[in-house]
């Protein structure tokens, strides 16, 4: 970062995209649990958005890249002027179209599976038939309850950055 812009080079492109380009700004968490993986993408009035990942673009983690991904985004802060803060509009988390998609599809899979594994309790289905389907079933529910829950959209304030969102690592 400069204090005009972000300068960049990627894929065989480089430039420099100032600040007062930017019209929107979005941290968003991909893995909640442990807090592994978060993005920060950078809309622009012209051109393709930016998106810097906490994580390597094969979604692995490596050491020391969440503390480098939280100090990007706070420099970034930082450096925008006034009236670039009055103008950009700040979003946390998905997406609303994208929030109610992974939450139906939470519950969707949730109801069978505790559907199931209520009917076990109550003695309509055997126990064995039950665990194997209705266990992960409910797991996996949880965990897109989980991402719904840390990625739920929002805006925040550019004075306070949204720490639920970092990652960890």
């Amino acid at each position: 970062m400069t204090d005009e812009g972000i300068d960049y080079a990627l894929e065989g492109r480089s430039g420099l995209r100032p600040y007062s380009g930017l019209k929107a700004v979005r941290i968003q968490l991909f893995s909640p649990a442990p807090h592994l993986s978060a993005l920060i993408q950078l809309d622009f009035i012209k051109g393709w958005p930016l998106i810097v990942h906490s994580s390597t673009l094969d979604g692995q983690i490596a050491e020391g890249r969440g503390r480098t991904f939280v100090a990007f985004v706070t420099d970034l802060h930082r450096r925008l002027s006034p009236q670039d803060r009055a103008r950009i509009v700040f979003r946390r988390g998905f997406s609303p179209v994208r929030h109610l998609v992974i939450t139906i599809g939470a519950v969707v899979i949730a109801v069978p599976a505790f559907g199931l594994l209520l009917l076990a309790l109550v003695g309509q289905v055997p126990i064995g038939q039950a665990i194997w389907p209705g266990i992960p079933g409910a797991l996996l529910a949880a965990g897109f309850l989980n991402l719904a829950f840390w990625s739920r959209p929002g805006r925040y304030d550019p004075e306070r950055l949204p720490d639920g969102l970092w990652p960890r690592s």
